[in-house]
């Protein structure tokens, strides 16, 4: 094996790519939910009839936010971290440029469980004041 070669098998943009699956578990069933990232908008959405989603590699953290008739929204954050391939394989490399260009170096939690409350009654004393309101 070639010394560039072994240079390259640590590189996070060959070893790992630049996109990675994101799997959902929603509870309950009904849930929808909308992934966004600062700078690239809207990423796409998931259900639980179709709950996984490519997602580019990114320094920047996922918002991820569920809605479910019944059930109180829920907004969860989805942090990007440094993955391990990316650093080391970067540092021989290039110093980790391509890696943090590409967003290779980053990575996703990629099973991700979101459960929503159900979203509760309104109390006798504030039924009334709400009746009261109107």
């Amino acid at each position: 094996m070639s010394a560039a070669a072994i240079l390259f098998t640590g590189c996070a943009s060959i070893t790992k790519g630049t996109s990675q699956t994101l799997a959902f578990k929603l509870d309950p069933k009904e849930t929808r939910c909308s992934l966004t990232r600062i700078g690239d908008g809207e990423l796409g959405s998931i259900s639980s009839a179709n709950n996984t989603i490519n997602v580019g590699k990114d320094k920047d953290d996922i918002v991820i936010t569920c809605k479910a008739d019944g059930y109180d929204d829920k907004t969860t954050r989805l942090v990007s971290s440094v993955s391990t391939a990316g650093v080391v394989g970067g540092v021989f490399l290039d110093l980790g440029i391509t890696d943090m260009i590409t967003g290779a170096m980053y990575e996703y939690q990629t099973d991700i469980n979101v459960a929503l409350d159900k979203t509760k009654p309104l109390a006798p004393a504030d039924q009334a004041q709400s009746s009261n309101a109107k």
